[in-house]
Parts: structure tokens; sequence; C-alpha cells
């Protein structure tokens, strides 16, 4: 009876340590010089160091002088997604805090924040940008499963709410948090990618580098040539309030990213 109760006393140990929150993570090579972070978002659970392995990645952080972390937090999934809103999906709960050490601490300042989220990731980085829009200069989240609805804030960071057009029942929610928060003026661009289910794009994330070149405070892209484009058909306005729905428009900073645009959408007609 006695080797049972221990038993059974080892078991639930376990499953109280596999509860606990995780937020580990991974940097390249601290220079010295970052001028700003571009933080990696795998999906649930998984851990992030391969994005760290990947020349793209690399190569971008190296060109503009950032930082590159990658993520690798956990949570026990059943407090995710039964309903008990727990876990490093919501910034509040300390997952956001350990971010923000952890960039103090390996680059010894409070650098302002690129990031980019896929599936869980997507979910850490929505409601992270909500917590600090102070602290980031884009952003993008591919594929949540569920989102908080955005919040009318004075800050709102240009940003890239994506989705496979193929991707089962994350569409939906994903486009409605979209069209939330372009009701709420904030500058953000939907992309549905065509013939996509759940998972990495390359050309996407080529995409999202070039998006995020243009917050860079030395970028030679022209602030004030941005372009608002209707997500069904490419169609550009200058103002959006001569569109009777201004929330079915993407905010694009500049006209160099509407052919590539057009391309992940499987827009072929843009202005026409």
């Amino acid at each position: 009876m006695g080797f049972h109760l221990v038993i059974l006393a080892f078991i639930f140990a376990i499953q109280i340590v596999a509860a606990k929150d995780v937020y580990d993570y991974s940097v390249i090579d601290v220079t010295g010089d970052e001028r700003a972070v571009l933080v990696l978002c795998p999906g649930l659970n998984q851990n992030g160091d391969f994005f760290l392995n990947e020349k793209p990645w690399l190569n971008y952080a190296r060109e503009h002088q950032i930082g590159l972390m990658a993520l690798s937090y956990k949570s026990d999934t059943r407090k995710l997604y039964n309903g008990e809103r727990e876990g490093y999906y919501w910034p509040d709960q300390g997952s956001g805090d350990a971010l923000l050490e952890a960039i103090r601490k390996e680059y010894g300042k409070d650098l302002p924040i690129f990031i980019y989220g896929f599936s869980g990731g997507a979910h850490f980085t929505s409601r992270f940008v909500e917590w600090k829009p102070e602290r980031i200069l884009a952003w993008t989240a591919y594929s949540a499963q569920f989102w908080d609805s955005p919040k009318s804030a004075e800050i709102m960071p240009p940003g890239i709410v994506a989705c496979g057009e193929l991707d089962g029942l994350r569409w939906q929610p994903t486009f409605a948090y979209f069209y939330e928060g372009r009701a709420l003026g904030k500058p953000w661009i939907w992309i549905s990618l065509s013939e996509t289910g759940h998972g990495r794009h390359r050309a996407f994330e080529q995409f999202i580098r070039d998006f995020f070149s243009t917050a860079l405070e030395d970028s030679n892209i022209p602030k004030n040539l941005g372009v608002f484009v209707d997500v069904d058909t490419g169609e550009e306005y200058v103002d959006p309030d001569s569109t009777y729905q201004p929330a079915l428009l993407s905010f694009l900073p500049t006209r160099m990213l509407l052919e590539p645009w057009g391309e992940l959408n499987n827009i072929q007609s843009i202005n026409q």
C-alpha cells in the first residue's frame, strides 16, 4: 500500500512541475551595437531555437544591427485552452515581464521590439503588443486559434494579422480580429495566404522582414507614401473614409509592399 502511495505522490509531483510555466529563450551573439531586438515565437510549447539557425533571419538581424531572440515558452495546455485562460499566452501573467527582463539582461537596455509569432506564438504576440504597445516597432501574428478583442489605444504600432486560407477553424477568428482592429483605426495589414494551411510560409516571412524594415529609423522608405488597399480586390484608397467600410482596408506603409502583398493574397488585379 505504501509503495502505491509513493508512486502516486511521485506522479502528482511530476504533473505539478509540468504545469509550471517555463520562460526559456535563446539569442545570437550580442555585439553591443543592437538598436532593436527581433523576437521570434514558435508554435504551442515549442522550442524556438531552430529560428536561430535559419539564414534569412540571421542575415536580416546582422544586416540591420538587430538582436535576434527565439522564445521557448511553455504552459499547461489544459489551462491554455479549457477556458481557464492561464499561461504564457497572456503576458500580464508573467510571460511579458519575462521577455522584457530577458531583453534587458542580454542587451543591457530596453531595446525596441519587433515580434513575430506563428500559431501558439501568435497568441503571445498579439496580446504582448496590446499589453506593451509602447515597446513595439512592428509586429506580426500568424494563425492563432482564438484571439482577444483589441482595445482602443493612443499607441498603435503597425502590424500584420495573417492566416492561411485553408487553415480550418482559424481563418474566421483571425480575420475577425483584424476587422476589429481596423475598426479602431489600427494600422494593420491583412494577409490570407493563398492555398495555404497551417504552416510557415517562406515568401510570407520575407514579406514580414520587408515590412519590419519600414519601421527602422534610418529606413530610406518615404514615410508619407503609405496606401490603403481593399483586402478583397486590392483597390487603392488614399483616404480610408472614402469607402463605406474602412475596416476592410489593409494599410501598407509603402507602395513597395503592394505587389508582394497582392501575390501572397492571390489578388491579381490591383487597382484595376
